[in-house]
């Protein structure tokens, strides 16, 4: 994982994905709001979004709660997917899949420049 001391350059090239992230979530949870307002469906819009603030807290503090929450937030985003792509509505098994596509980037990303931090 990326740790300070880079550049504000490199803080933003790995964070880059993360913002398509989470702007596809706020998008999907809009729509959830706006066109599907079921309990379930709120509930699985809602959860991710909860999980980033949470994984964040703990990124420091304990790293290994840390991953357990990520490995379910990953996890969460897949089903997501999955399941509005199957239930709707329209667009939000699309950004769920945005997502997915988008943490998968982001922790290449860091990867990356943590080599070439080395």
């Amino acid at each position: 994982m990326h740790r300070g001391g880079g550049s504000p350059q490199l803080f933003f090239i790995a964070h880059v994905f993360f913002l398509v992230v989470f702007v596809a979530l706020i998008w999907a949870l809009v729509v959830v709001i706006k066109k599907r307002r079921e309990p379930k469906a709120l509930l699985l819009s809602i959860l991710p979004l909860a999980l980033i603030f949470i994984t964040t807290y703990f990124a420091t503090r304990i790293p290994a709660a840390h991953q357990a929450i990520n490995l379910f937030y990953d996890a969460l985003l897949v089903f997501n997917a999955v399941y509005f792509s199957k239930t709707g509505p329209r667009p939000t098994g699309m950004l769920y899949l945005a997502s997915v596509i988008g943490t998968i980037l982001d922790f290449s990303m860091h990867f990356v420049i943590s080599r070439m931090m080395q």
